[in-house]
């Protein structure tokens, strides 16, 4: 009998343990919607990056700024492979390109709502940017609940049509770069996509988006960003930025 008691007092403190994990999982998720949407296109391989990285670590301290930063791998044969680069960010800021009837893609680059773009070193012209188009990601008011691992996020009645992209993102990554023009430099890399894709066009009517986070989470991520842009890579109209 005693030992029964005992087996029943291990399996409530185990349920009472996992509750309060579970808890403290639930509350560390919080999501917001930012005023401005900042993309970096960067690489571990450009010497003219490491000032842009920084600069994109400022910009997100006011939490009405969400940067995201895209690292490229066409630079990659200078000697150092960029760990984060990605052909889908290569083939983003090539449709950005086309978008603003540029000549050629360089890093690094900061786009600002979808809507224009600068060097992403130039720290006063970023700035400019970002109140020039200040609250384009508020276009429309977005509403949201976490109902666990599920994130259900609401989209009013909009005009047009957008394209809704999920970006999965490492916050803070330390990089000891060992070849190539930053050879010797460790540098710090902010709001990192890892992986970016889309849920699909949005014809503009009301719609409820479920995110499932477990994935990610299982995956070693951060946190992620809805983003809602008009015919895929036009202006950004809403997005919210979610912390794991």
């Amino acid at each position: 009998m005693k030992r029964n008691r005992l087996a029943i007092l291990a399996v409530s403190c185990l349920s009472a343990v996992m509750m309060i994990v579970g808890a403290q999982s639930a509350s560390a998720q919080s999501a917001h919607q930012p005023s401005t949407v900042v993309e970096l296109y960067t690489s571990q391989g450009c010497s003219s990056c490491p000032p842009a990285d920084e600069l994109l670590g400022d910009l997100i301290k006011d939490e009405k700024v969400m940067g995201l930063s895209f690292a490229v791998t066409y630079w990659d044969y200078i000697g150092w492979k960029d760990i984060f680069g990605s052909a889908a960010n290569d083939d983003r800021q090539v449709e950005y390109r086309g978008r603003f009837n540029s000549r050629y893609v360089y890093t690094p680059q900061m786009v600002v709502g979808g809507k224009a773009h600068v060097v992403g070193s130039d720290r006063s012209s970023v700035n400019a940017l970002i109140e020039k188009h200040t609250d384009h990601a508020k276009n429309l008011p977005l509403e949201w609940a976490f109902n666990g691992d599920i994130l259900d996020v609401n989209l009013p009645a909009g005009s047009g049509a957008a394209t809704i992209w999920l970006v999965d993102i490492d916050r803070i990554k330390d990089v000891d770069i060992r070849r190539g023009e930053n050879t010797g430099r460790i540098i710090t890399y902010h709001n990192v996509v890892r992986k970016i894709r889309s849920l699909g066009e949005w014809s503009g009517d009301a719609k409820t988006i479920s995110l499932d986070l477990n994935e990610m989470r299982t995956e070693g991520r951060d946190g992620c960003a809805l983003i809602i842009q008009q015919e895929g890579y036009g202006p950004i109209l809403a997005a919210l930025e979610v912390m794991l």
